[in-house]
Parts: structure tokens; sequence; C-alpha cells
């Protein structure tokens, strides 16, 4: 069985840090700002007073344009995959308290199924970012793998289940496949009938969870290998 499993919404929550670094930038700082010009594709300099940047409520998860004010694609690209990248994508806090350990216990306790975690739309620094963000929080995953937007379509077919918090991922998905949702504050515009708020809450008979610690688990039989 494959089982995709997104980066953003279910295991890290990107949107609450970009948030925290665009008001900080952009709202409460006086600074020059940068940007790309469009014709050169160099980087300039602008005054922030001569745009008004702000945030338009509620923030949606389905695309980032809609709520935070950029002057232009451009613009919001440097700033998320050039200019801030480390600090968004590789600090950003995860989805809920215990999402690591949840997450380590799936893989661990399911060696018969394939799970892939999955990066979506991830450009110039992001993925760096993303595998740093994996690494300093244990992740124990065998297979990461970062797509464009456009393959999800493409992508179905290659993956059973697919938990998420995209409405598009959700969407496309076929018929004969299995979609979860994943709640987070930023995707309660649209509503499916597999919703979880945890990895915990999955609920297929092929898919297990021990009650015994996966750290413990790992430890004990990597002690068995020497």
């Amino acid at each position: 069985m494959e089982i995709y499993i997104s980066i953003d919404g279910v295991i890290r929550n990107l949107i609450q840090k970009f948030d925290y670094h665009y008001v900080d930038y952009y709202l409460n700082s006086d600074e020059i700002g940068e940007k790309l010009d469009a014709d050169t594709g160099e980087v300039i300099k602008i005054e922030t007073d001569e745009f008004e940047y702000g945030i338009n409520e509620p923030v949606q998860n389905d695309n980032l344009l809609n709520s935070y004010k950029f002057i232009s694609k451009e613009e919001y690209e440097y700033f998320l995959f050039l200019e801030y990248p480390i600090e968004i994508f590789g600090h950003a806090g995860l989805s809920y308290s215990t999402t690591i350990t949840d997450l380590n216990k799936l893989i661990h306790d399911n060696p018969q199924h394939n799970i892939t975690l999955i990066g979506i739309d991830e450009l110039g620094k992001a993925r760096p970012a993303t595998l740093f963000f994996l690494s300093k929080n244990g992740i124990m995953a065998n297979n990461i793998k970062f797509i464009n937007s456009n393959d999800i379509e493409k992508n179905w077919d290659n993956c059973d289940l697919w938990i998420t918090d995209s409405k598009k991922i959700i969407d496309l998905c076929p018929n004969d496949k299995i979609t979860y949702k994943f709640n987070t504050k930023y995707n309660e515009f649209f509503t499916i009938e597999k919703e979880i708020t945890k990895l915990t809450e999955i609920k297929e008979t092929w898919i297990n969870f021990s009650e015994n610690s996966t750290t413990l688990t790992s430890t004990k039989s990597l002690t068995n290998a020497k």
C-alpha cells in the first residue's frame, strides 16, 4: 500500500511561521523592502510606504496570495523561497504537539506499507530548509518527495491513500483511492467524509498503531544489531 502524507498542514504549521515573518517584516518594520524586477530578474529596493501591505482574514491555505498582500507574485516568491526559507520552512512549528511521535509510530508500525512525505511547490532554498526541519525534529521517514502542484493528479496514480490539508489534492482524488482531510484553522472552508486532527485518528483496519514507544523500540533494535 502506497501512502502519501503532505508535509505542510499535516506535519508542519508553515502558515503560522509565514504569518509571523510577514507581519514582522512588512507590517511592523520601517525597513526598505526588496522585490524582483519582472523584466531583468534583478533584486531592487522599494520603500514599504509605496505599497499598502496587509492581511485579508480569514487566512486560508488554498492560496496565500489571496490573504497576504504583495506587490507581485515575484515579490512573494522572493520573500518565501529566497529571503526567509530557513526561518519559515526550517523553523516552522509542528501541526500539533505529538506530531513527530505519531508519525514515527505510523512509519515504524506499518513496515508493510510504503509511506512517503510530500512537499509541494517548494522552490529556491525551500527544499534544503524542509530537509533541515525533518532532520531536526527526528522524523524517521525513508521516503521524501517534492512535487509541483500541477502534477498532483499524476501523483495520485502512484498512491492509494493521501493524508493532506489541501482541497486541491482532495478534489483530485480518484474514486478508487482514499483521502483524509487533516483539519487546521486554515482549511475550515471545506469538509469531506474522512477528517482527522491527529494521525492516530486514521480509521483503516490495515493501518496499525502499537502502544509501545517507537523511540524505545527503535533503540532496542539498534542495540540488538551491534
